[in-house]
């Protein structure tokens, strides 16, 4: 029986859609694998098609062969339907457009929303609530947090910094510290913001609110 070894040696990133089945089918998923098939018409046909991306390793059969005499085997491959060449081709006249309408016509695209004609929902429906172009957006952090930090790293002053180590913010985000939990170290607390039993909590501690 006659077998052969193909090693893929290309990426598949952008291969057409059908080469990348064709390699799944071959078992290639990923580069440098190689796989041993029987050698049928159907094998060899597949190998000719990604031809550009693998090689072949080795070769084991009664008679030489070579990737000059390959092809696909009989009925495996289709030729592409080609449509508007003029109606010599049997596929001219409309071109699959059909007769008529705005499809029909060349540069045709469709407005985001379009129904057809009808109203579309984006105007059918009442415009409600507005965005506060003054508000400003908070990520909170509660005492209780602040108190594992404090423990967890030894600190005596928490700032943003602290906060963007321990992963709880991005470097862009602002802080308000609400007041849930308790606070039993003292410590000089950082934020942008603080609600009042926030503030409270701290100074009782002991500590220290500065406002950024």
């Amino acid at each position: 029986m006659s077998t052969i070894k193909v090693k893929q040696i290309k990426s598949r990133i952008g291969a057409p859609a059908d080469q990348k089945r064709t390699l799944d089918a071959l078992g290639l998923r990923k580069l440098n694998r190689v796989v041993e098939h029987e050698c049928t018409p159907s094998i060899l046909g597949m190998v000719d098609k990604v031809k550009h991306l693998v090689t072949i390793v080795e070769y084991k059969t009664n008679y030489n062969m070579n990737l000059s005499n390959l092809k696909p085997a009989e009925g495996s491959t289709k030729t592409r339907k080609r449509i508007g060449r003029g109606p010599g081709s049997g596929l001219g006249g409309t071109s699959t457009r059909g007769h008529k309408g705005a499809k029909s016509r060349s540069g045709y695209s469709k407005k985001i929303g379009f129904e057809g004609g009808q109203m579309p929902l984006q105007r059918r429906v009442p415009k409600f609530g507005f965005k506060n172009i003054n508000r400003v957006e908070y990520k909170a952090i509660n005492l209780d947090t602040i108190q594992k930090l404090a423990e967890a790293k030894k600190l005596e002053t928490v700032g943003i910094n602290d906060f963007i180590a321990a992963g709880f913010i991005s470097s862009n985000q602002l802080v308000k510290v609400l007041g849930n939990g308790t606070l039993t170290t003292k410590l000089d607390v950082q934020a942008h913001a603080f609600s009042k039993t926030a503030v409270a909590a701290i100074e009782a501690a002991g500590g220290s609110v500065v406002k950024l």
